[in-house]
Parts: structure tokens; sequence; C-alpha cells
């Protein structure tokens, strides 16, 4: 990755001392120049932390509540019916819908805009705007009335219909609809019903447009990647997938931007989507009545390397962050990426019914004013960084570049908790930052009266989930590999060995009754594998000075009178260094969220919001045992040693075949990441 995101500054050296300082740049300082900052650097925002569904839709829901006058809301996905803040009950709805959250602010006569990406071949595979998308309408009434939608009305009809035994139009009869199945089908009706009205306008002061992927910008972003993915001439459908069925995976929230002047702002950059599936607590449990109720795939779940160990009722625990912005100049590149992004979603229908000009991007406009304030103590540094391929931005790729130059020149700690960990360039780019440096303590080591023993060594926690289909297997094999952290990936390792140890030559007929030796070619995903450079334990510390560690998450518990283990997927975006620098948002480290798919991202280098972050995460997935307490060289080498310890000691209760709580509970979360799948077939 080029320098091209630093600032070039003069220090003054001390000529008596022969000492000077200097501070890293860990933004992208030539993103934020004097007059023309694409990307500025801003002082005054104040941020808050949230970790899970509960927390942050908790949070989101209370501010549309009080909303004066204007909600915008831009989405991967919306799920009119899911509960924001849920009770204890099993069956729909637990708590209020985010649909009905929407409708209310509105008749409060808040503008309420929604920004939803959608594809008609995409959307209907990952289910992202249910009731639009998909379940459309189970059991065909004729609708409620548009001043009348609402989950306890849909809900009502529904249940008075079976009621009477009455016939609807989709050809269910009253009397063969289960009771049990009512809240699911009045949850469909109610989404079905919600869409109808908004995009027929009926919804006063709810107004959406949908967006796809650009393929001509999304071609031309791919371009410039160093490692171009598979196309179909070689029989891998990677490239055609990221070309034809690019998406917006952007979740931002912004609420009352220029109300007061700004004065009560607010938004949040995140990796939740506002789809049901997204919503738990940080207990993670196994199964949890809050989440939504699960189908076959759970009925069917199995974990890696075990039999089957279905039955479970809801949908698997997720992880994931938010960060919350209050009234600070960051607000205003949220704005702007919104607006932006809302005008290029006009179609000819929706100019056709508006002429009045409902969005301007700023600065071009006056920012509101209190959004200028000057920078107090307790504020954060901050830079919202983008992938956008109609603009050509790749922000997020530079800003997790930048992270890892300046986080390879310290000896501290990097934490990863991501999706999905498919950038092979990332980790071949940290590999080539810390070999610098090792180089470089070698040369000055002697005059020092160092030794290579002395080498401050960089502790890497990477915390990734079991790649969600069996076509991620290859990139995630490699990324890993290019570490030395492949093990776990047990079924790649063994397809590729078993491709190697085949004969090279094979013979063939020429013609004439003539046969002769024909080079029997390795699959391409083989190819690639024997090509990279993986690193041992020993080489990796003394080449490269780093020590890795991968770890997965599942949960236990005694459930149906026996031990059960669950993993908790993570669909995190998050990346910490030394308690100084953070990123999340909606970037995962693959391909797709660097140059394809459009996302967003808070960047920030406050040294409290890192560390407490850092803390809390660490002791949640650890069960309290290791938080890595100030951050020092010596207490992060021993939280290293402790989490690897507690890996392997959840490994061995959960793989023993016997025993209660004391031998089969894990403590915390955390277990060596292992994958048994193996494919030739890439999917970045």
């Amino acid at each position: 990755m080029p320098e091209s995101s630093g600032r070039i500054e003069t220090t003054h050296i001390d000529e008596v001392g022969r000492s000077a300082t200097s501070s890293l740049q860990w933004l992208l300082e030539n993103r934020n120049l004097k007059d023309k900052a694409t990307h500025p650097i801003t002082h005054n925002n104040k941020l808050a932390l949230f970790i899970c569904g509960q927390e942050a839709f908790a949070d989101i829901a209370a501010e549309i509540a009080k909303a004066k006058h204007s909600v915008d809301l831009c989405c991967w996905g919306f799920d009119p019916g899911m509960e924001l803040v849920r009770g204890n009950g099993a069956t729909w709805p637990r708590g209020e819908t985010f649909g009905d959250l929407l409708i209310a602010a509105a008749r409060r006569h808040v503008r309420v805009r929604l920004l939803i990406w959608h594809d008609r071949i995409g959307s209907p595979m990952v289910h992202n705007m249910p009731g639009h998308s998909h379940g459309t309408s189970p059991w065909k009434t004729d609708g409620q009335r548009a001043d009348d939608i609402s989950a306890k009305a849909s809900l009502a009809m529904l249940q008075d219909a079976v009621a009477r035994k009455a016939m609807f139009s989709g050809g269910f009869r009253g009397d063969r609809v289960r009771p049990e199945d009512i809240p699911m089908l009045a949850r469909e009706e109610y989404c079905y019903n919600w869409y109808v009205a908004a995009f027929k306008g009926m919804l006063s002061g709810i107004t959406i447009r949908l967006r796809h992927g650009d393929s001509g910008a999304i071609s031309k972003s791919i371009s410039t990647e160093i490692n171009q993915p598979r196309g179909l001439t070689m029989g891998e459908i990677e490239k055609p997938g990221m070309q034809y069925l690019g998406t917006h995976h952007q979740k931002p929230v912004l609420i009352d931007f220029d109300h007061e002047e700004g004065g009560k702002a607010v938004g949040y950059v995140m990796g939740l989507n506002s789809v049901t599936d997204y919503w738990d607590t940080t207990a993670h449990l196994l199964d949890d009545t809050r989440r939504e109720q699960g189908g076959v795939n759970e009925r069917r779940e199995c974990l890696q390397g075990m039999a089957a160990d279905g039955g479970f009722a809801t949908l698997k625990p997720y992880q994931d962050y938010a960060c919350r912005i209050d009234g600070g100049k960051a607000l205003i590149a949220l704005y702007n990426n919104f607006v932006k992004a809302w005008d290029r979603a006009i179609d000819d229908r929706t100019r056709s019914a508006s002429t009045e000009c409902v969005s301007q991007e700023l600065p071009c406009g006056s920012p509101p004013a209190r959004l200028l304030r000057e920078a107090g103590p307790d504020d954060s540094t901050v830079q919202i960084v983008l992938t956008q391929p109609e603009e050509q931005d790749k922000t997020i790729k530079e800003t997790y570049f930048r992270a890892v130059t300046q986080a390879s020149l310290a000896a501290g700690y990097l934490y990863v908790e991501n999706q999905y960990f498919q950038y092979e360039d990332w980790a071949a780019h940290l590999l080539a930052e810390r070999k610098k440096v090792v180089a470089a303590w070698k040369a000055g080591s002697v005059k020092a009266g160092k030794t290579m023993r002395d080498m401050p060594v960089m502790h890497v926690f990477i915390v990734i989930p079991v790649p969600e289909r069996a076509q991620m297997v290859p990139r995630t094999h490699d990324t890993l590999a290019a570490l030395g952290q492949h093990d776990g990936m047990t079924g790649q390792n063994t397809m590729i060995d078993d491709y190697n140890k085949r004969p090279k030559t094979r013979r063939v007929r020429a013609g004439f009754g003539i046969s002769t030796e024909a080079e029997v070619k390795l699959p391409d995903v083989v190819r690639h594998s024997n090509g990279i450079n993986k690193p041992g334990v020993m080489t990796l510390e003394s080449e490269f000075g780093l020590k890795v560690s991968v770890a997965m998450l599942n949960v236990s518990a005694f459930d149906n009178d026996r031990w059960r283990y669950r993993e908790i997927y993570i669909h995190s975006k998050l990346m910490l260094v030394d308690d100084v620098f953070m990123t999340l948002g909606s970037a995962n480290l693959n391909q797709r969220s660097m140059a394809v798919d459009s996302e967003i991202n808070i960047a920030t280098v406050d040294h409290r919001v890192a560390r407490d972050l850092r803390k809390r995460v660490w002791r949640m997935l650890s069960g309290g045992l290791v938080d890595g307490g100030g951050g020092t060289k010596g207490e992060i080498v021993d939280a290293f040693e402790k989490w690897g310890n507690l890996m392997k000691a959840n490994r061995t209760k959960k793989l023993a075949k016997q025993g209660g709580a004391k031998l089969k509970k894990m403590i915390g979360f955390l277990l060596p990441l292992e994958d048994s799948r193996s494919s030739t077939i890439r999917l970045g």
C-alpha cells in the first residue's frame, strides 16, 4: 500500500540532548488537507461504544423515540418486524417493532428517510427485506389500512380470523392454523403490509429509496487490486459474484442532524444490520427466546468436528458492535455520505414524484453551528472512512494498512475481530512491515548493547468465526497460512496434501496408438497455497517479531440432559491497536469490503475509548480471566499466554467424553479455530 496517506512533518532535534519528540500518524492525514479535506479529521466528538444488539438497538430506539426533526437510516437490510428492545416473551412481538417506531416518529412530523440495498437476485437469497425480498404475505388478507398498520393490529387480525375459522385468499383456513404459528404468520403479514404501504407513499413522512451495486464502478475498483478475484475461466464464481452482486453494506444512523443547529444530533456507525438475526446479548445464551425463532438450519445445526447437534429453537448467538457519536463534526461526514447516496438512488419514478430538493451536501451548505464547537477534554479525534466504488474511495483499506504500518513500529498488541478473515494482501503487509522493524533492530542492536532476545515482540490476537460457506474456506486458509496459522483448517490442509501427493504426470493417447506423458494440472487453489511461504512459530518470532493467536467462539451450557456447545457467530468488524487506535463499522477484512461493497467505518485515536473497549471485550470473551490490565508490555505478554492456555483448556473441556460442570463447562467463549471442510472453489 503506497504511503500516500501520511503527512510529511519536520521534527526539530534538541542539539544538547540530541533527542526529538514526534507522534505517529494513525489516521489518513493527507485526506485532511486544509481547504480540500475529503475525509476530515475532527476532534470534538463524544463517543460511546456498544457491544451486541441488545445494547446498541436499545440506544437507537430511545433516540428515535425522542427524535424531533429527522431520522436517516442507511441499511444493508431493513426488517420492519424486528423488536429493538425485547421483553422476556418467547413470541412476536416481544416489544415495539422497528416499523412501528418509525411510523410513530413520522406521525410526530419527523422526516424519516430509509435507504436500503436491494438487488433482484441477491436480496431474495439473503432475505434482507422481510416482507419485500421474501415472505410476501403468507395468508393474503386484503391488508390493513395505512393508518392502522401495527404489529398489534396484525396479530389481532390473524387471531380473530383463526377464531372465526375464516378462509384466507392464500388458501389457509382458520381451523388449519395452529395457535403456535399465529405470531410468525402475523409477523410476515405485518412486514408485507408495512412495505406495501411505505412504497405507495401511504406512511406519511416515511420515504424509502432502494439502491444496488454499480457493476461498472466495481469493475474499475477491482482492477486496482494486487490479487484479482478468480473468474469463470478458472471455473470459479468469485469475480462475477463481486462484479454483478455488489452490495451496499453501510448501516449508519443519523438523528436530528440539523435540529436546533445540531444541538441534539446523534449518529451511529456500526456493523449491526437492522434485521432481527443480529439481536443478541453479551451473555450469548445457548438458546435465548429473545432471539428469533429458528428454522430448519437450527434443527439441523452441527459443530465442526462433531456429529449433528441439532434441536436449537432460536438463531445462533451473534456478536457485533456499534459506536455512537454525539454532537461533533464527524456527524457532518455521516450526513454527506447519506445524502450523496440518497441522491444517487433517485430513479425516474421518484424524481417525477417530487421536485423539492431535500438534500444538500456539506460543506457546500452551512454546517449546523453547534457541531462546530471547540473540542473538550473528554472529546475524541475521529475520521470517517469509506469504501465507495462509485467514488473510487478505498479509505477503509488505507486505514487498515496504515494502522498495521504504525502498529509494527511498536511492540504491543493488534486485536482483530472480524466476520471474514480473507484478505491475504493485508496479512502480507503485516509481515512486510514487521520484517523492516526486525531488520532495523538487527542493524542497531549491537551498538545499543542489545541482542535479538531483547527485541520487543508484537502480539496479534485474531478472533473469527468458522467461514460462513465452504467456498470461503480457501481464502480464509490462505490468509491464515500467510501468518503460519492454518493448522486449524484441517479439511483444506488435507485436501491440498492429497493433491500434492498425486502423480505429477499421467499417460495420455497421442494418436496412432502412441501414448505420452502429460502434466497433471493442480487446481488453482492448490497451486496458490503451495506458493505461500508459511512461517512456523520460531520463524514468525525470529524473522518478524510476531506471536499470533487465532480463536473462534462457542458458548457451552447443560441443555436437554447433556452438555452442548454452539457457535457464537462473529459478525464484528473491529480492530484495536496498542490502546491507541480503534476502527469499527461495516467493513470486513476481505476484498469485497475493501473494493466492492460500499462500507463505512469510524477510526479514532482516543486512548480511553480503545483501552476501555479492549478490557470489556477481553473480559467478556475470557469469562473474566483476561483483560490486559493497563496494556503495558508485561501485561500484554501475560494476557497472550493466558489467552492461549484458556483456548486449549476450553477445547479439552469440549472434547471430554463425559463429566459434570467442572469438566465440561467452558470458561468464557474462546476456542482454537477448527474447520474440517475443504473447497477448490473460492468465494471472497
